[in-house]
């Protein structure tokens, strides 16, 4: 979490405040982007659902609108042999057309207005030969046009209908075309005849009012006052169907397809790959496989299930931690415990095999001997009841008693002598008394624990010689073991010091000579714990244990202990 900085503001000669200072704001994009990232899938799939509509109805309407242009398709209403035999396709011009009825042909005609204030019309034959205009914005331009014929229609290419004006009341629209629906090639001669002599004679009223002779200028049968025009069926180009096949489909193709594609992604990203990393984190899980950090995924609800396994995954890694620290803790106690147990089993051992040497004298055991086994004998038992029920050494109790300095150090030296000579190694000890004055509030069998350690690695060095110095007392200053004076230790502290005359600490044994199952010599009697254990003991205590070495040589073990006020 990004912590801000505490605000600050003065204000200057002028009076203003300055700006508060703070970390800056996230930018918007930055915040979309979160805002996007633990989102719920419901709106996830909302956009993605607008974002599909919007782009597949826009790509429908590009696509139909591009294959429904006319220059796509080409139209064509009649077909018929020209003069080389060749089939052509063509247009029909729509008209107005006139029936001739000396040519038994329909003929091109224009229509002009009768002059004056009325609705009428003549309908003059044009040139049949010539060539009607091409249509440019139409379905059929690229197709040449032609004039409807009387074969046209009997083939049925094209429909035949009035094109109107001139009714009269005799002769209404509606009774005309209702006598033929169908203006058939049948029919066309005789619907021709009634209707002009029906209607109103436009051509004799443009005359009148012109004075043009139509027969004189354009030749008899040229003009009419009925006309009719021309509808042909359009026939499209065979690939009409394909076309009018793919704009029909397209729309089911492209939301089919867009579909397909935006659901898929959707899927993948949102789903399938978010469900996926969950699934190997759980398989990583179930395999005890713990090292390692669950990201989270996005989305809102898949999101908050990656926090639960993470935590989960936390909680397993951290109970693992714990059961492998517990279990380690374990190791080292019954290590510990099997290292402790050693001393007094020596002891023990020593004293029993000089019994039995002096049975065999015929000697009986001194009441020294006896006090001596019942005293290791009470070691063992404080020392089985101190460490049952242990998880780990650091729980042991300090039980302090309150004893005198002299009777302290008379204990201590007398245990110290016990290891030594148990030992049966031709060691001789040294014990040097310092300041012992007062009571201590000491746990007496710690200390002999320590000691016994210490005397055991020392024993395992020395060339002949251990000395033993204890101070105790309320004086400050002191002195350590083969210093030449008296050991003396500041307020409330008793101090052990130990020396033997062996080679001494390595400058890596001075580093780690307290670790756990460190030893530069390594066999099965030696595993590495007796100063580890002793500081242990000792920091239990209140105190601490300095390694060095002493100026003529050998190794120097002070195990200093807070034994309280002194009376």
């Amino acid at each position: 979490m990004r912590r801000l900085l505490p605000k600050t503001s003065h204000r200057g000669a002028g009076g203003h405040r300055s700006k508060e200072v703070g970390s800056p704001r996230p930018s918007r994009l930055k915040r979309l982007r979160a805002w996007w990232a633990s989102r719920p899938l419901a709106v996830t799939f909302a956009v993605y659902l607008a974002c599909y509509l919007v782009v597949a109805t826009a790509l429908t309407m590009v696509v139909i609108s591009a294959f429904d242009r006319s220059d796509f398709i080409q139209y064509y209403e009649v077909e018929f042999e020209d003069q080389g035999g060749r089939v052509t396709h063509a247009a029909v011009d729509s008209g107005p057309y006139i029936y001739d009825e000396e040519l038994n042909q329909l003929a091109p005609a224009t229509e002009i207005d009768v002059p004056g204030d009325n609705p009428y019309a003549v309908f003059v034959s044009v040139d049949e030969q010539s060539v009607p205009a091409y249509t440019q914005d139409g379905s059929s331009d690229r197709y040449r046009e032609v004039y409807a014929t009387l074969e046209m229609l009997e083939s049925g290419q094209i429909e035949l209908y009035d094109w109107g004006l001139n009714y009269n009341d005799q002769y209404p629209q509606e009774d005309v075309l209702s006598d033929y629906d169908d203006i058939t090639a049948q029919v066309l001669p005789e619907y021709d005849r009634i209707n002009r002599a029906g209607r109103v004679d436009s051509v004799a009223m443009f005359e009148a009012a012109t004075g043009i002779d139509f027969a004189q200028a354009f030749g008899t049968g040229k003009t009419s006052n009925v006309a009719y025009y021309a509808d042909a069926i359009r026939v499209a180009e065979p690939g009409y169907t394909i076309l009018n096949l793919l704009i029909g489909a397209s729309p089911f193709v492209i939301y089919g397809g867009l579909a397909i594609i935006m659901f898929r992604r959707f899927y993948r990203v949102h789903i399938a790959e978010p469900l996926d990393d969950l699934s190997g984190a759980a398989r990583r899980i179930a395999a005890q496989d713990l090292d390692f950090c669950i990201q989270p995924v996005q989305g809102k609800e898949l999101g908050a299930l990656s926090v639960t396994l993470e935590d989960m995954r936390a909680s397993l890694l951290a109970a693992q931690r714990e059961l492998w620290r517990t279990a380690e803790e374990r190791r080292r106690l019954n290590a510990a415990f099997a290292h402790d147990l050693r001393t007094p089993v020596t002891v023990l051992k020593g004293t029993v095999e000089m019994a039995r040497l002096r049975e065999a004298k015929g000697e009986h055991m001194d009441e020294e001997r006896l006090e001596t086994l019942a005293g290791q004998v009470g070691r063992l038992e404080s020392y089985a009841n101190a460490m049952s029920g242990l998880s780990k050494l650091e729980d042991r109790d300090v039980v302090r008693t309150s004893i005198g300095a002299e009777e302290l150090a008379d204990e201590l030296f007398e245990h110290a002598a016990d290891i030594v000579s148990a030992r049966g190694e031709g060691l001789e000890l040294a014990c040097k008394r310092g300041l012992l004055e007062g009571d201590a509030c000491v746990d007496v069998a710690l200390v002999e624990e320590v000691m016994g350690n210490v005397l055991n690695n020392a024993c395992g060095h020395a060339a002949g010689n251990i000395t033993v110095a204890v101070s105790c007392g309320a004086a400050a200053g002191g002195a350590a073991a083969g210093d030449g004076g008296d050991g003396s230790a500041g307020d409330g502290i008793l101090v052990v010091a130990i020396e033997d005359d062996g080679p001494g600490f390595t400058p890596e044994a001075l580093h780690r000579g307290c670790d756990p199952f460190y030893s530069d010599r390594k066999s099965a009697e030696h595993f590495g714990l007796g100063l580890n254990v002793s500081q242990i003991l000792v920091q239990l205590h209140g105190g601490k244990i300095e390694l060095g070495n002493a100026p003529d040589g050998g190794a120097r073990v002070t195990a200093t202990f807070d034994v309280g006020a002194f009376s």
